[in-house]
């Protein structure tokens, strides 16, 4: 059975990433669990958990539905911008009947921009640059100048895409206007007879360099859109101190975010699957109460959009998030209790129990290999030279005795056989000294790394 060879910190993120798949977003993961503690490998078995369920789903929609994914890659990114410039996605029956999945990780340690006054803009910042990154300047450029939002499909529909009247429109007068006006000017250059017509020449111009101008700026709103990111555009608005007191700062914000949303679900539409943006937020109770508050903040202003692909993953100590919400000066008042303030931010908590017996070996065997690995670099030169001098059965660890008569490389050889042993011990399920080690990883890396110190000096 596959479950024996489970951990319990395995079970326990599996059933957490299932019942993410199944949860309607925007949703807010309060993923409670001591400070110092495990919580950067428990977000990779989650992130291995989710992608290992993405690609089930896949398999059964294509069997399903025998109609592949668009990938925006190759002649699909091309396409891409095709139908971002010619067409409007529909939201049909189909759509919301899909259920393959596709989700982007985005892993925010609040701790690099604890130094920052704007730490919530640091927040909003990694969202949008990583989504521009996963999907690519260029489309987000051309959504934002040219894009037209979904919207929902009427009665029983069940075409994706409609044809985008007012841009085909637009292009297609412009480019009218400006053949006609080369045409005016190629007359009036070069037929005999009328070349002498300046009226004639003055209309062709202007004709020609209306509408020229009407495609360059198009053009060149998409270039400024590739240069200058979202990203770029919501720190400089940071960055100004009459603007950030302007009561329209966080709507101008929002904005900025409600594009992006409406951005991925067209892509959900061309990628014919659904897309969920995952938002780890680590390192939050390392900063400081005002931090605190301005990333939760951050983070209800993004829920405020009902239809937002959001899942954030708040990985936190409640009871130090709590203390800090109660101590800040702003939340006076609204914060007496800051188990009831974080219960508005948080949909669904998830405390991680204490540390189970095969976590614990599983990590203590993570640790014990990494520092093997090290050790292997630093003493395997001595150990090819003394393995000579050393023979027969594994030398106890009580029964170790130095001797004058040893030299260098014999003891380095015999520490090595020593340290191994004691390592075994230290993760041997059928031993208790492994009850005796705390939960923490960095506990245990410490005195993982104090065993070959220890040994070496009684050598």
């Amino acid at each position: 059975n596959n479950k024996d060879f489970l951990t319990e910190d395995d079970i326990y993120c599996c059933c957490l990433s299932k019942t993410l798949l199944h949860t309607s977003t925007p949703v807010t993961i309060g993923f409670y669990c001591p400070v110092g503690s495990r919580f950067n490998s428990l977000l990779d078995k989650i992130t291995a958990c989710m992608l290992k369920e993405a690609i089930q789903r896949e398999e059964e929609e294509l069997r399903k539905s025998h109609q592949k994914p668009r990938r925006p890659e190759g002649w699909g990114y091309v396409l891409l911008l095709w139908y971002l410039l010619f067409y409007q996605p529909v939201i049909t029956e189909v759509h919301l009947r899909r259920e393959n999945i596709q989700f982007i990780f985005i892993r925010f340690s609040a701790w690099q921009y604890a130094g920052s006054d704007k730490l919530w803009a640091g927040l909003v910042t990694t969202l949008c640059q990583s989504i521009r990154k996963h999907f690519g300047a260029l489309p987000l450029s051309f959504y934002h100048v040219m894009g037209k939002r979904p919207r929902f499909a009427s009665g029983f529909s069940q075409d994706e895409w409609l044809l985008n009247k007012r841009t085909c429109l637009t292009l297609g007068g412009l480019v009218f206007v400006l053949v006609a006006g080369i045409s005016l000017l190629s007359v009036a250059i070069f037929v005999p007879g009328i070349k002498d017509s300046s009226a004639l020449k003055v209309i062709g111009s202007a004709t020609t360099t209306l509408s020229g101008s009407g495609i360059l700026v198009t053009v060149f709103s998409v270039v400024k859109n590739m240069v200058i990111s979202q990203k770029q555009r919501i720190e400089k608005m940071t960055d100004s101190e009459k603007f950030s007191s302007h009561l329209g700062f966080m709507s101008e914000v929002k904005k900025e975010i409600e594009m992006l949303t409406s951005f991925v679900y067209y892509m959900e539409i061309y990628q014919r699957r659904r897309l969920r943006i995952v938002l780890e937020i680590t390192s939050l109770d390392m900063c400081y109460p005002e931090r605190v508050v301005g990333v939760l903040n951050a983070i209800n202003t993004l829920l405020s959009d009902t239809n937002a692909p959001f899942i954030f993953i708040l990985v936190i100590d409640p009871s130090i998030i709590a203390s800090c919400l109660e101590q800040t000066s702003c939340m006076k008042g609204m914060a007496d209790n800051g188990y009831l303030f974080l219960n508005r931010t948080v949909t669904l908590p998830f405390s991680m129990p204490e540390m189970g017996t095969k976590s614990k070996i599983q990590h203590l065997q993570d640790a014990i290999q990494s520092r093997e690995d090290l050790m292997y670099k630093i003493i395997t030169k001595n150990m090819e030279r003394g393995v000579k001098n050393v023979k027969g059965e594994m030398i106890k660890l009580v029964d170790v005795e130095t001797s004058s008569e040893m030299d260098q490389s014999q003891i380095d050889a015999q520490a090595v056989r020593c340290i191994h042993e004691a390592f075994h011990a230290l993760h041997n399920d059928t031993d208790c000294l492994y009850k005796y080690i705390p939960d923490s990883i960095i506990q245990m890396k410490r005195i993982v790394n104090t065993i070959p110190i220890t040994i070496r000096l009684m050598l």
